[in-house]
């Protein structure tokens, strides 16, 4: 049976005073340091073991500032943030740099690395950690809408789904094999594996003036076509002007139609439309983008509305055109066939459809509504969460995994 709950979360802020690192302290020593993979040898390694456990809890500490402080890039020195902090019978310092250009004030979105040293009873131990900005909630959702999710007739969603209004679900073959969260009503439970949670609480969407901001400013431009097809579009190959290394290009369709069809992108499309229903990706399209900490396709204006009804694989021998990347198994000739599918992260300001048998691997998110109909399928892929797109993170730190580090006292 499935588990129907109406939640309603409330957030609240918690200051990491002296006292409550004391309490983490008792916390943490009960616990061992699986993340270091430090292992305790004998009883004479207790107070090397100690060190690094309170080692750890300054690279808590440093995380969790983040979290309660939203300006923490401004209010932090590229150097030191914590010294000789007292805790029980130690003392730990923590250094926060941004290995990226040493400013961790210019760019919201570069890494830091956490080094922390910690002494008790004369002995020293240091670990260090690359962290990153944490990935929005949203991202953590196949699809995602701030207003209704219509879905209908054969579709399937693999991954959870949410709205910041409801969802509306009918016909017996369509299936969310996931959780469905709404901040309204779901209409239609069956053939939900997940739980169903109307009444939840409504998901944060990144500034939609620093998306465009951040990507248009390091694009390409690419000058207004009707159509593009039958062509590679990356960060070696544009057909209409000078390549972008990152495969980054930005298209201003204005009041014209724009038809995407039968062609291979490795790269990121910003599309910018002034009218409604007037952008179609259809036919066979093989997409992702070339850097996976940038979205597939980006869709400015709040009167765009996407159309993506792709519904076969792309053939270069039907469309005569030679698709391959150079160096890559097939380059220099036109007989390949490349799967029906975009990956990586689509995100419009309007309203989004996905429709005929396109194939989608990664998250939709639109500022307004989704629709998915026909035999669309939708699939979530978690690898988003360890490179999330620029813009789309919040202030908090997080540590990268497989980065922690031990370092020679």
């Amino acid at each position: 049976m499935k588990r129907i709950t109406n939640r309603k979360e409330t957030g609240s802020v918690y200051f990491l005073t002296l006292a409550s690192a004391i309490v983490l302290v008792a916390l943490v020593l009960g616990l061992s340091v699986h993340n270091l993979q430090f292992r305790r040898s004998s009883r004479s390694q207790t107070q090397i073991d100690r060190a690094y456990i309170y080692a750890e809890l300054g690279i808590r500490h440093a995380l969790h500032f983040t979290t309660v402080e939203p300006n923490w890039r401004q209010a932090l020195n590229n150097g030191t943030w914590l010294k000789n902090i007292a805790v029980d019978q130690a003392t730990y310092t923590v250094t926060g740099i941004d290995p990226v250009d040493g400013d961790l004030t210019n760019n919201q979105d570069d890494p830091v690395v956490l080094t922390v040293t910690a002494t008790i009873n004369d002995v020293n131990r240091t670990i260090s950690v690359k962290t990153q900005p944490a990935p929005l909630e949203i991202l953590h959702y196949a699809v995602v809408a701030a207003e209704d999710i219509n879905i209908s007739d054969h579709i399937r969603i693999n991954g959870d789904v949410t709205s910041n209004n409801d969802i509306n679900k009918s016909g017996g073959d369509t299936w969310i094999f996931g959780n469905a969260e709404a901040v309204g009503t779901i209409h239609e439970t069956t053939n939900i594996s997940g739980d169903i949670v109307p009444g939840s609480s409504p998901k944060d969407f990144p500034n939609a003036g620093e998306v465009m901001t951040y990507y248009t400013s390091r694009a390409t431009v690419i000058p207004y076509v009707a159509t593009i097809e039958k062509v590679l579009l990356s960060p070696s190959s544009n057909p209409f002007g000078p390549t972008n290394p990152d495969g980054l290009y930005y298209i201003d369709c204005g009041i014209n139609k724009l038809t995407i069809r039968d062609c291979r992108i490795v790269g990121t499309l910003i599309i910018r439309s002034t009218v409604t229903d007037k952008i179609y990706i259809e036919s066979a399209v093989n997409w992702q983008p070339a850097r996976p900490d940038y979205p597939a396709l980006i869709v400015d204006h709040n009167l765009s509305r996407i159309h993506i009804k792709t519904d076969e694989d792309l053939d270069e021998d039907e469309i005569e055109a030679d698709l391959s990347l150079p160096g890559e198994p097939g380059y220099g000739d036109d007989d390949d066939i490349y799967p029906n599918i975009i990956k990586g992260l689509i995100y419009c300001y309007n309203d989004i459809s996905l429709e005929s048998n396109s194939n989608i691997h990664g998250t939709v998110i639109a500022r307004s509504a989704i629709v998915v109909k026909g035999e669309a399928v939708c699939t979530y892929d978690p690898a988003i969460l360890d490179n999330p797109p620029k813009c789309f993170c919040n202030n908090a730190l997080i540590p990268v995994h497989g980065t922690w580090r031990q370092l020679i006292p």
